[in-house]
């Protein structure tokens, strides 16, 4: 399951339930099966339940304490569906996922809602270092595009992506200086240089990093100096909020915008993304 590079093959891969928890047994437990209440590897594998009981009698399955946990949707239905959300640039709407799989819309919401809790876990801890670009937008409130500007009442986020490819999205408070200098210097380390557009609410940056700036009023780019990176990745959320989920909520906007965030920084590793997710489960 290791390089799956079409639908057809991810059909193949998790075709069954007994190959879907073998692989999830291998990547969680690659030294032996481990109690995930003690820590005890002294299990007993009880086959007609499909469970391990510990020494401290506690029993458990593949499963247990992940996303997968305490679900009627079997393992196939739900590996199929990271395998979509990972595999489409710009999302997969539920209703997608309802057709594809299935199974009810209900069902379906609650599979993309908890497998973009698991991504957001993929970029937890990880910080941007080297060369930085940061850029803001702002969300309507309403979920939708056309009114995205100042004058209209909406979610600001704010977009950091390092150049070697690391990607993150998250809403602020206000577009003012602390902000976004205080949002910037909870997600980078080691960074060499920042490059922004000329907003004043950038003017702070100089404290973490060495920051140059670009003037869009008369250029989009000045060599090296430019935000292309990040506006590409503001390109790609816009266009899936347009065309696929049409409308996002405020209370569920930072999970897509982790959603679109872990695939921007994996994009690279494409094959690999379905064990990723399975690691942060």
């Amino acid at each position: 399951m290791d390089k799956i590079t079409s639908l057809v093959e991810a059909r193949e891969a998790f075709s069954t339930q007994e190959r879907c928890e073998q692989h999830l047994r291998e990547m969680r437990w690659p030294d032996g099966v481990t109690c995930p209440r003690c820590g005890s590897k002294r299990v007993t594998y009880m086959e007609s339940r499909r469970k391990w009981q510990c020494e401290c009698r506690y029993q458990f399955s593949v499963t247990a304490g992940t996303i997968f946990h305490k679900t009627y949707v079997d393992l196939p239905r739900w590996l199929m569906a990271i395998w979509l959300v990972c595999h489409s640039p710009k999302g997969v709407s539920s209703k997608q996922i309802q057709r594809e799989l299935g199974v009810t819309y209900k069902t379906a919401w609650y599979m993309t809602t908890r497998i973009r809790r698991a991504l957001k876990n993929a970029n937890l801890g990880v910080k941007l270092g080297g060369i930085l670009e940061a850029d803001t937008t702002v969300i309507p409130a309403a979920g939708g595009i056309k009114k995205a500007s100042w004058r209209f009442a909406g979610h600001d986020v704010l977009g950091i992506v390092s150049r070697d490819g690391t990607v993150r999205l998250e809403i602020v408070t206000h577009l003012g200086r602390k902000e976004i200098t205080r949002v910037c210097a909870k997600h980078v380390g080691g960074v060499k240089r920042i490059f922004t557009d000329e907003a004043h609410s950038f003017n702070g940056l100089w404290s973490i990093a060495p920051h140059e700036t670009v003037k869009h009023a008369e250029r989009y780019a000045l060599g090296r100096i430019h935000v292309n990176h990040v506006e590409n990745a503001w390109s790609l959320f816009k266009r899936g909020l347009m065309g696929v989920y049409h409308f996002v909520s405020a209370k569920y906007l930072q999970d897509y915008l982790d959603e679109f965030a872990f695939r921007g920084s994996h994009r690279g590793e494409r094959e690999a993304m379905v064990n990723l997710v399975l690691a942060c489960c």
